[in-house]
């Protein structure tokens, strides 16, 4: 193994250390759990979610710095500085897609029937395929098998919701979101247990005792 395959691995342990601790995947979960359950009930509630994702790094500032800098200490790994610019063309791609999808279907169908099952199928597919961008980076950054697992139940829960009739349209989108930021929460939080039973704080030794 050479010096520069030596120092990857280096830093990719060092990139992974940051996060086995699950703050990052509870904050994801919570972030969409909130979103789906809003955008359930009233897609118009949706823009209140978006208002969470300012303090969810606040959030998560706070839990390490109270629960996992005392155990481990602090390191800081720089940002792959490709991640944004994948994360912006991805976006881009879906975006296309979706506009490219309404034009197909009301051409070939009519606008009586080809937007509604544009609405109902198209944008479900869409947002789970936008959903997934986030945990593919992700597990793209730090080879992390989880966070494929997230992306593809996003993009499989976008198609197969509508296609089986369990939800269409916006309430699939809904649906969706909650129940991947579920998941995503659920394992985070036994992550997170899990690192504090792992690692414990010592208590300082008082001389002379």
């Amino acid at each position: 193994m050479n010096r520069t395959e030596t120092m990857d691995n280096v830093e990719m342990k060092a990139m992974r250390a940051t996060i086995r601790d699950g703050i990052t995947e509870m904050l994801l979960g919570i972030m969409l759990l909130v979103f789906g359950v809003l955008f359930y009930f009233a897609s118009s509630l949706a823009a209140l979610g978006v208002l969470l994702q300012p303090l969810l790094p606040l959030l998560g500032k706070l839990l390490k710095r109270k629960y996992v800098y005392p155990r481990i200490g602090y390191a800081k790994v720089a940002k792959d500085p490709h991640a944004a610019r994948g994360i912006i063309w991805t976006a881009i791609i879906a975006i296309v897609f979706i506009l490219s999808a309404l034009g197909v279907f009301v051409l070939t169908l009519g606008y009586d029937l080809g937007f509604p099952l544009w609405r109902s199928h198209c944008i479900p597919a869409t947002a789970g395929i936008l959903m997934a961008i986030g945990p593919w980076v992700v597990a793209r950054t730090y080879r992390l098998a989880r966070w494929y697992a997230f992306a593809v139940l996003s993009v499989l829960a976008g198609v197969g919701l509508p296609l089986f009739n369990i939800a269409t349209g916006y309430a699939a989108v809904g649906l969706q979101s909650a129940f991947v930021g579920g998941l995503s929460l659920s394992y985070g939080l036994g992550l997170f247990l899990t690192f504090l039973r792992k690692y414990t704080v010592e208590e300082p030794s008082h001389a002379g005792e």
